[in-house]
């Protein structure tokens, strides 16, 4: 095992990425708490840049915290694989994120972008409607005379202070994403607490064969930052992106600010290369040179609130997401008009095209949610159980499938009007 305060006098990323260089044959690193009596006298690492992983290591993260800088336009982890400028990131394995104890990933204090690639950057940001109409100049005379935002008013933007920089992106990407994979397998993310991340708090993109476990989030689509509730979106929790297979994401809890667990296929044509800013990919979507669907993930014990979106996701768009399980989803939000604990599929103008067998061999059990549904169904579900539905919600039902043909060979149990 190696400790990276053992190199005494060095900025703390620096530290970090000395034990890296230094791994022994166990390939281990261990940040234990930072030693509270060296200059600055504090004892949580705060970071300037991503702590990347090259494969086959593990990183214990031992009952302490790590946070970014205010001068960190980076992910907390990343596979070293990836990143700017690498364009086709070579296949990894063997990475392990673990935390013991009190293991905390902390955003900045004055985040400098949050939000994805959609989401522009500004600062102020308001969250709050009052605030939004008093101080935001993207909202129109109009609205702000009715006294009243539109949805991308209050959506469109999100807190970063490299809002109107020289040279600096102007919009989010993968950067603000919390720990970040790319085309790894045989890889484990357990035990973490990550509070107030700028973006989606885990994605993986490509990869397989891992395990996702036993992580609290705590976001809330915003954050008090120099006295004002600023906006911060697109705060997921787990996203798995196209090319992921035989996954487990277990025992998840706590708060987000969109969904919570997400599977987002979305194989739409474009010229993204890879290793580019301007989007919240990392890699190249070249899909004749890799899988773009998903496929064999099992989802249990998710057991939270999303601020904005929903429990489970499943996003399939000109391609396909199969061999999935869902069970144990509890929305422990409050009885809502809005929302639902499942969004299966997408309306066609939204990412992409829902193909007629874009969801198959699917299972859900033991639902409960608070939303104005339990389940929707916007895109095709083929071949799936469903079974033990609870919808606190007794306004509407507990399903909705917005299109004719949108269930094929679909089974309900225990879910009233089915």
């Amino acid at each position: 095992m190696v400790f990276p305060q053992i190199w005494g006098n060095m900025s703390d990323s620096d530290a970090i990425e000395a034990a890296l260089a230094a791994l022994d044959a166990d390939r281990v690193l261990v940040l234990p708490k930072r030693v509270a009596d060296t200059a600055p006298k504090r004892d949580w690492w705060l970071i300037d840049r991503a702590i990347l992983l090259p494969d086959n290591c593990t990183l214990v993260i031992d009952d302490c915290t790590v946070q970014l800088s205010d001068a960190c336009r980076d992910n907390f982890i990343r596979s070293a694989n990836c990143g700017l400028g690498l364009g086709d990131p070579v296949p990894y394995q063997n990475i392990h994120i673990r935390g013991v104890g009190a293991a905390r990933l902390l955003g900045a204090d004055h985040p400098r972008s949050t939000g994805d690639s959609s989401k522009i950057l500004a600062c102020p940001c308001p969250h709050d409607t009052a605030d939004l109409l008093r101080l935001a100049d993207w909202v129109s005379p109009e609205c702000k005379a009715a006294g009243a935002p539109d949805w991308w008013d209050y959506h469109s933007h999100s807190y970063g202070t490299d809002a109107g920089k020289e040279g600096e992106s102007p919009c989010g990407d993968w950067r603000n994403i919390g720990i970040l994979l790319a085309n790894v397998s045989h890889f484990s993310i357990e035990n973490l607490h990550i509070a107030f991340a700028h973006g989606w708090g885990i994605s993986l993109e490509a990869c397989s064969f891992g395990r996702v476990a036993n992580i609290r989030f705590e976001a809330h689509m915003s954050r008090v930052i120099d006295g004002l509730k600023q906006n911060i979106e697109n705060q997921d929790g787990v996203d798995l992106r196209n090319g992921c297979h035989h996954i487990v994401v277990e025992d998840i809890t706590g708060n987000t600010g969109d969904d919570m667990v997400a599977l987002t296929a979305i194989a739409s044509h474009g010229t993204l290369k890879g290793g580019e800013l301007g989007s919240t990919h990392v890699m190249h979507i070249d899909w004749s040179r890799r899988e773009a669907g998903i496929h064999d993930v099992v989802i249990r014990r998710v057991t939270g609130a999303s601020h904005l979106c929903f429990m489970v996701r499943l996003l399939p768009c000109d391609t396909v997401i199969e061999n999935i399980v869902i069970e144990d989803i509890t929305d422990t939000g409050p009885v809502r008009n809005y929302g639902s604990a499942l969004m299966l599929g997408e309306y066609d103008a939204g990412y992409g095209r829902n193909l007629p067998d874009s969801m198959r061999n699917v299972t859900i059990s033991r639902v409960v949610s608070n939303g104005d549904r339990a389940i929707n169904v916007l895109g095709y579900l083929t071949d799936a159980l469903i079974t033990d539905v609870t919808h606190n919600n007794q306004k509407l039902p507990p399903v909705y499938v917005a299109r004719e043909n949108g269930l094929s060979r679909v089974r309900f149990v225990g879910v009233d009007g089915f």
